[in-house]
């Protein structure tokens, strides 16, 4: 029988993993008559909207020194703006699944970040779960690359989330140094900030019209993703954090996309094979390894 205690990790964890599934296909809500630059600069004016007042409210504000607003914006840029431009542009050919399997990647990218930029040893189990991930996502996304029929994806679409996962993971490595000084939801509540008014000047600068969508569903989207996936299963994922270490709660990251597949077979028509069972099979498995400890640590 279940104590207390471990069915409310248990509960955390669900919500976190559900959460963060369901939001690949929310962004697919967003996806048609407004541009990717004006959904996601939406998108986190709401959730930085929703952070900061929340940080006021409970008297957790502190405004990060200005010699530090430099790596703020970086952060901003790489995790809460241009990043999630490149998900939202692939998701007009991309099934939302395939998008967060490649997501799942982040934790590769951010071994082989480790290596070359803070100095870590390139371990063999890193290299292991790049050779995984990299001949799983080929699997996955193979059927999708453009040939000689235009009726595929192009391949700049494919390589989009790949870019996109990696700014998201050069944002991880700055998270990393800022959260060493300052509180983690200052952090992220001012890159969330910056993020979206990156995307306002982006905006006005290449003349990207502010549309106000008609669509219900759209905006069902974008109160799903600002409110629910960037905020309340951030700050769950952090309770989960301060329970059960970072280790264990980053497996989440391995389980989401497992939910994000089934959402996407379920709502739009995703076709599976075995070829693809064994590409997501060998993608999760690369980023396991990444969390997985060593026996000897």
């Amino acid at each position: 029988m279940l104590e207390g205690g471990d069915a409310l990790v248990i509960l955390l964890f669900a919500a976190v993993v559900l959460s963060w599934g369901f939001s690949w296909y929310a962004i697919t809500l967003q996806v048609g008559d407004v541009s990717a630059l004006v959904s996601v600069a939406y998108r986190f004016v709401l959730a930085a909207s929703l952070m900061c007042g929340w940080l006021a409210f409970s008297g957790r504000w502190s405004l990060i020194p200005l010699k530090d607003q430099v790596l703020v914006l970086a952060l901003g840029v790489c995790m809460f703006s241009l990043n999630f431009v490149c998900f939202y542009v692939a998701a007009i050919y991309l099934p939302s699944g395939l998008l967060s399997v490649v997501f799942a990647a982040a934790s590769i990218f951010g071994g082989i970040n480790a290596s070359i930029f803070l100095g870590k040893p390139f371990e063999r189990k890193i290299a292991l779960a790049a050779t995984l991930g990299t001949c799983g996502l080929a699997l996955l996304l193979g059927k999708e690359i453009e040939i000689d029929s235009s009726n595929h994806v192009p391949f700049w679409a494919i390589m989009l989330p790949f870019i996109g996962t990696y700014l998201f993971s050069i944002g991880n490595i700055v998270s990393a140094k800022l959260t060493r000084t300052y509180s983690v939801f200052n952090v992220a509540g001012q890159g969330m900030a910056w993020g979206a008014a990156s995307l306002i000047v982006l905006c006005f600068l290449s003349g990207t019209e502010f549309r106000i969508p008609s669509s219900s569903l759209y905006w069902v989207g974008l109160a799903y993703l600002a409110i629910i996936a960037s905020l309340l299963a951030f700050l769950t994922y952090l309770a989960l954090v301060r329970r059960i270490g970072v280790a264990r709660t980053s497996y989440a990251t391995v389980l989401f996309p497992i939910v994000a597949m089934f959402v996407s077979t379920w709502a739009e028509g995703y076709e599976w094979s075995l070829t693809t069972n064994l590409g997501l099979s060998m993608t999760l498995l690369g980023a396991y390894l990444i969390f997985r400890k060593s026996p000897n640590s």
